[in-house]
């Protein structure tokens, strides 16, 4: 995928859970081991097509308390992962 020239971006969440979803996360190169609700990852999906800036990056991705979109824009550009 990384080679192939086109804009990709790799989730990586942690274990996934039928809780409802918070619309909080925490997003970084390495989070540890944690969970994180499927409707929470469904969000961040969503919200990954919706932020360029997300284009070309790795992360990981765990319940937390901050905010999808707020996480998502600490992420630095091209994260290498």
């Amino acid at each position: 995928v990384r080679e192939s020239g086109l804009d990709w971006t790799i989730v990586r969440p942690g274990g996934l859970t039928d809780d409802p979803g918070t619309g909080r996360v925490t997003v970084g190169d390495h989070v540890g081991r944690g969970t994180i609700p499927r409707a929470d990852v469904a969000a961040v999906l969503v919200a990954v097509l919706e932020a360029p800036s997300t284009a070309r990056t790795t992360f990981e991705l765990i319940g937390g308390d901050v905010p999808i979109a707020e996480a998502l824009a600490s992420l630095p550009p091209g994260s290498p992962v």
